[in-house]
């Protein structure tokens, strides 16, 4: 009966230690060539472009992707156009939720792919990735197409 009350090994210590090599990278850091300013920017989700792009798209012109920021603000003209224009409410009922699932759609497509453009446009405005060792980097240059 005691062997049976003995302490058995764990049998996930072998996953910590790999979970610890496959540990997500939480941030890469830009630097400007010129200032030698350094910016960080998350690799997870974007909460701030998922949840505020849709307010005339400022934080998408606040990250250097005017783009986009456009894109949004277009959303709104023709959801101004839809109110103005004279239908039917059935079809005006129709455009919205239309449109609201643009929004929608856009908004989650932002949030997941919104530091990658981020990083890219900082990029092309003669910012470099800040030079490490960590493989982390190494993958997230791969895996974003940053090469």
């Amino acid at each position: 009966m005691a062997a049976a009350n003995a302490k058995r090994p764990r049998a996930d210590k072998g996953r910590a230690d790999k979970g610890e090599a496959e540990k997500p990278l939480a941030a890469i850091r830009l630097k400007q060539k010129q200032s030698g300013k350094e910016k960080r920017i998350a690799t997870g989700f974007a909460w701030d472009l998922f949840l505020f792009a849709g307010v005339f798209g400022l934080p998408l012109f606040l990250r250097r992707l005017p783009q986009w920021g456009a894109t949004i603000l277009a959303l709104w003209c023709f959801d101004l156009l839809i109110g103005r224009v004279p239908a039917g409410a059935a079809a005006t009922h129709v455009a919205e939720t239309a449109l609201f699932v643009v929004f929608l759609t856009v908004q989650l497509w932002l949030g997941f792919v919104g530091n990658r453009l981020t990083v890219k446009a900082f990029l092309a405005h003669g910012w470099i990735i800040d030079p490490s060792n960590d493989p982390g980097i190494k993958r997230l240059i791969e895996r974003w197409n940053l090469g």
